[in-house]
């Protein structure tokens, strides 16, 4: 797989911010960091949906996490590969961005997927829940929406997690600039894959 040059892409905006509330845990304090990412992409909502949960894409596009293994994947799917509400999987991180030797396993759950039809969001939600830690250490939770771009042909890629708990504050101090490139190269290298540049 080889990854289009991201370093000069300012159509995705990566940053590290104040905690963002999340869907399970909330606004809750301790919360230390959010890492966000946004982009658009030129496709509807539904592809960007589909390469996001079929796992089986990964490869293809995800330098940041090249593969996923599945725990229980869901009975009712053609696509053993595809991530479901309930889906326990593991993502083979490649935090550093030097190939397998450097692949760190992230456990998640796939609590949430809706279909969002509010007046100015038309898409849907995606939310993994982290699951590595014992809630008590760090607490993760990454969110993706994807919704069509308004007065445009587009969708409108935005993904963010919040880490709290004791364990947050090392993450932030350690790896949080490695996380803000990394989650900005995951949505350019989505884009770059559905419209056809990877």
């Amino acid at each position: 797989m080889t990854s289009p040059s991201l370093d000069n892409d300012r159509t995705v905006k990566a940053e590290l911010i104040a905690p963002i509330p999340t869907p399970h845990w909330g606004a809750q304090s301790g919360a230390a960091f959010t890492v966000r990412a946004t982009t658009t992409i030129d496709a509807r909502p539904q592809p960007v949906l589909d390469a996001l949960l079929g796992t089986s894409t990964w490869p293809h596009w995800n330098n940041f996490v090249p593969r996923a293994t599945l725990s229980n994947p869901s009975r009712d799917s053609d696509d053993p590969s595809r991530l479901h509400p309930g889906t326990l999987f593991t993502e083979h991180v490649d935090m550093a961005g030097r190939g397998r030797s450097t692949i760190v396993k992230m456990k998640l759950l796939m609590t949430t997927l809706d279909e969002v039809n509010e007046p100015d969001k038309k898409g849907f939600k995606v939310v993994w829940l982290g699951k590595g830690y014992p809630d008590w250490a760090l607490r993760s939770e990454r969110v993706h929406e994807i919704y069509a771009e308004e007065g445009g042909g587009g969708t409108v890629y935005d993904v963010y997690e919040t880490f709290s708990g004791p364990l947050a504050w090392a993450v932030k101090i350690f790896v949080g600039r490695t996380l803000v490139k990394r989650f900005g190269q995951w949505n350019g290298e989505l884009k770059a894959y559905l419209q056809g540049k990877c």
